[in-house]
């Protein structure tokens, strides 16, 4: 393989549960309950003149300045990439900021294994400094759980999902620690 070849990529959604599905539900609840806080606000005030202008602005500041500005910490994507030998796992806010997460050399892992019944228990027995997700849901089949040192003396522990691409990639640059079974 040379380094045209030695690279993959996939991205996934992220999917409504945990607290990640309470941010999303606050985030909407903030944007009802706000300007219905300040109407009530104004009006006990007696300022009624500011509650009438929310009425009419508040629908173009939050679909124009409100929702863009703040919906990208609720809108999340998942990124796992390899390139050069590194395996990156990132979040991207919103589809516009990335924001990587961990920067690994796929060979200074100690294993690179399905996160299954098999090797579950090998993973969460491994104990890490640092965990890192990058999944669309921690009960998706088809993840995969890398843990190993970093440059750092760091132990770290990484669940990503795979393509078949990305596990090929995987095992020509760390041959002895990667099990391959994926169906993508």
């Amino acid at each position: 393989m040379n380094e045209i070849t030695n690279h993959a990529e996939l991205t996934v959604e992220k999917k409504l549960e945990g607290d990640y599905k309470k941010a999303r539900r606050l985030m909407w609840a903030a944007y009802i309950v706000i300007p219905v806080a300040f109407i009530i606000l104004f009006s006990i005030l007696k300022m009624t003149f500011f509650a009438l202008i929310i009425v009419p602005v508040y629908p173009f500041l939050l679909s124009k300045v409100i929702i863009p500005a703040t919906y990208i910490y609720v809108d999340r994507e998942e990124k796992m990439s390899i390139a050069g030998g590194m395996l990156t796992l990132s979040t991207i806010y919103g589809k516009r900021k990335q924001k990587i997460l961990v920067k690994m050399r796929i060979s200074s892992f100690d294993a690179i294994v399905p996160y299954n019944d098999e090797y579950k228990a090998q993973c969460d027995a491994f104990e890490a400094d640092k965990r890192y997700e990058a999944v669309s849901t921690m009960s998706n089949p088809e993840i995969y759980c890398a843990y190993g040192t970093n440059d750092y003396e760091e132990k770290i522990i990484c669940f990503f999902e795979v393509t078949n691409k990305a596990l090929r990639v995987m095992k020509f640059l760390n041959k002895n620690t990667v099990v391959t079974q994926v169906s993508r």
